[in-house]
């Protein structure tokens, strides 16, 4: 382009010079951009392959191999209104603990930060879905719960529920 700029003053004498604009800046454009390659390629060097330190190994902490899973509780709504699918959810992040089960009155606010995340028409179908599912935590079984628990919704259809998921290498609801 700038091949053209450097030909301007040509242009201004009529047709003879308009054709000598036009070749002289095509020349002279094609050949800086012919001189910049090849400036390009010899100032250019070529990466070699430079020996790499090899991946640190993980390395598990628990060398029995029977390591203790985590504590951890997820409730969320489970329906093709949520997502596309049947299996699609919604819901708050699970809590995770390392050193003891998940009280039942965390559950319930879990519960309660899932509801919050739902659309007023999702909400609608599963009021008595929810409010089974925060009973059953509160009455809890006398031994704790491992496991997952579903609760359809009152218009079960494209798999509208609200669960609750409690894992960990004791049972979680523990008072």
């Amino acid at each position: 382009m700038s091949g053209y700029a450097i030909m301007a003053p040509a242009a201004a004498g009529g047709p003879p010079g308009w054709v000598l604009w036009a070749v002289g800046g095509t020349i002279i454009t094609v050949g800086t951009v012919m001189l910049g390659n090849e400036v390009y390629q010899a100032t250019r060097s070529d990466a070699e392959a430079v020996p790499r330190a090899p991946a640190v190994p993980r390395t598990d902490t628990c060398v029995s191999g029977n390591c203790p899973r985590s504590y951890s509780v997820r409730v969320h709504a489970q329906g093709r209104d949520c997502g596309g699918t049947t299996g699609s959810t919604i819901g708050a992040p699970p809590l995770v603990n390392n050193g003891a089960p998940i009280a039942a009155a965390t559950a319930i606010g879990l519960s309660q930060a899932t509801w919050a995340m739902l659309s007023r028409r999702q909400r609608n179908v599963r009021i008595q879905a929810k409010t089974r599912l925060e009973r059953w935590v509160a009455a809890r079984p006398p031994s704790g719960y491992l496991g997952e628990k579903t609760f359809p919704a009152s218009d079960p259809s494209g798999g509208k529920r609200y669960a609750i998921d409690s894992y960990g290498p004791s049972p979680n609801f523990i008072s």
